[in-house]
């Protein structure tokens, strides 16, 4: 049977089964039957790094400093991102690691950084997205018979953030975009967009089919539901989103109004305005936003439908990937609001999402939580609690957490401890029954600002250790090789020393 066959047959397997059993019963069925044969190594010790490391200071010296420092056994090649927080050297602005080419790439554009088949996307308007960057390196090609001869594993690192000035850097981008309740075209597209699911498929199927030599896919997208944007944090849009006639076609066959949800959320809007001009409604912000969830009950329906539609997403990829090749893995990067919101983190449900995964990889970025757990709890404090300042409600926030942290004035220097990446591993692991491998991501010199936490060899060696003492199968060393110090990298194998699993 020839694969695009086959990509038909899954996906009218996903149609009667997610009618019949609900959004992830495809990958349900594949995962039982696939992850017996998958393979996956004990201990993962994986880092991220984007094609610039291997251009700037030369494929082997790369791999030589990962094994020697840190005992990395996989590479996360970051083979599709247009984002500088995994693509790129170092942020412009932020201080230069002391290792590549001293200077900033302002001139950075992304895309794909290897040579993907057109015939990929024949079915999607997105067919058009190599880097230029780099001399149009294939850091396929280029990294992985190098990395294969040292017996290290090679991962497709597919990043699928999305950046406002998208429209610009990628052909007809606008066109998959989502709706807002305004009408207005927003800056990050639709999973129900028939291109942009097409254009995402494609890639796994390209990866997978082209390069026999991946030995698995890493997939990620920062990305929440439009309650959740609107309540703040740091992965916020301003659009209220998605109504666009796929998502309201969607709604249609759930019993769902789009015309109610819409005006429920140009009300919730109301009153979010009121807030950041101090209007306090007469009985309390609080009790407005839960009022108006109570008359506008397809507020939260609108939030769910969309973010069954980033889990559909996802679970449609793994069984395409299983479809290909079943022994290789596919997992997925949950984004770092999974440990800061306890409301983003009821939606990232590690018992569902285990259902279409051969592992998962939290975000438990401790060095610069600190200064974005500020900033999330700023937000609440802007929005639905803004009756009281993040002072007045941090015990309580602790509590709903199980975290035990620093005091608010002291967690933008501080950052969170190393317990805090013990609890989250210690959480997946149980949210995923230990049935699938938890790595979580090891925070190494991402980018905070002047005066906040700023990483140090010893914050990297605790954190590893805590990874593995809470039953960590392994780690991601995050968030770019770019972007770390020599000494911090070395903290990550101080750690799986002391560890005893290198």
């Amino acid at each position: 049977m020839r694969f695009f066959d086959r990509r038909q047959f899954f996906h009218c397997l996903s149609a009667v089964s997610a009618w019949a059993l609900g959004p992830a019963a495809p990958a349900r069925a594949q995962s039982a039957a696939g992850r017996r044969n998958v393979r996956l190594r004990k201990p993962y010790i994986a880092i991220q790094v984007g094609a610039v490391s291997f251009v700037d200071e030369g494929t082997e010296k790369v791999l030589d400093i990962f094994q020697e420092r840190a005992r990395v056994n996989t590479l996360w090649l970051n083979t599709y991102t247009y984002g500088r927080g995994t693509g790129g050297r170092q942020v412009p602005g932020h201080p230069l690691p002391d290792h590549g080419v001293q200077a900033y790439d302002l001139d950075y554009h992304g895309g794909a950084f290897y040579d993907y088949d057109r015939k990929y996307f024949r079915n999607t308007c997105l067919d058009d997205f190599r880097a230029p960057d780099y001399n149009r390196i294939d850091i396929i090609r280029e990294v992985a018979p190098k990395a294969k001869k040292r017996g290290m594993d090679v991962f497709a690192w597919d990043y699928n953030n999305a950046y406002e000035d998208m429209p610009r850097r990628m052909k007809n981008y606008q066109q998959v975009l989502e709706i807002d309740a305004y009408g207005r075209r927003s800056n990050t597209p639709c999973f129900n967009n028939q291109d942009y699911r097409n254009h995402l498929f494609g890639k796994i199927e390209d990866l997978l089919q082209t390069y026999p030599e991946l030995d698995g896919i890493a997939w990620g997208c920062e990305r929440q539901g439009p309650l959740m944007n609107m309540i703040g944090g740091g992965w916020t849009t301003s659009y209220v989103t998605c109504f666009c006639p796929d998502c309201r076609r969607k709604a249609k066959d759930r019993g769902l109004s789009a015309d109610r949800a819409r005006q429920g959320y140009l009300e919730l809007e109301k009153l979010f305005r009121a807030a950041r001009a101090s209007q306090r409604p007469p009985d309390g912000y609080f009790v407005a936003f839960w009022r108006l969830l109570l008359e506008y009950p397809e507020i939260l329906g609108w939030e769910k439908l969309w973010t069954d539609s980033y889990h559909e997403i996802r679970s449609e990829i793994y069984g395409i990937a299983k479809a290909i090749s079943p022994a290789k893995p596919v997992g997925w990067h949950i984004m770092h609001n999974a440990t800061l919101s306890p409301f983003y983190r009821a939606e990232e449900n590690y018992a569902a999402t285990k259902t279409y995964s051969d592992y998962v990889k939290p975000v438990t970025y401790n060095n610069c939580a600190g200064p974005r757990m500020v900033t999330f709890l700023k937000s609440l404090s802007g929005t639905i609690f803004k009756d009281a300042a993040p002072a007045d409600y941090l015990g309580f926030y602790y509590k709903l957490m199980n975290y035990e942290e620093a005091p608010l004035d002291k967690l933008p220097t501080s950052g969170l401890s190393a317990d805090y990446v013990y609890r989250e591993t210690k959480r997946a692991l149980a949210g995923v029954n230990n049935e699938v491998p938890v790595y979580p991501g090891i925070d190494i010199d991402i980018p905070t600002e002047k005066g906040e936490k700023q990483t140090t060899p010893e914050d990297v060696r605790e954190a590893v250790k805590a990874a593995f003492r809470a039953g960590a199968q392994g780690v991601v060393l995050s968030r770019k090789y770019s972007e770390m110090k020599l000494a911090n990298l070395g903290g990550a194998g101080a750690g799986l020393r002391e560890a005893g699993v290198a």
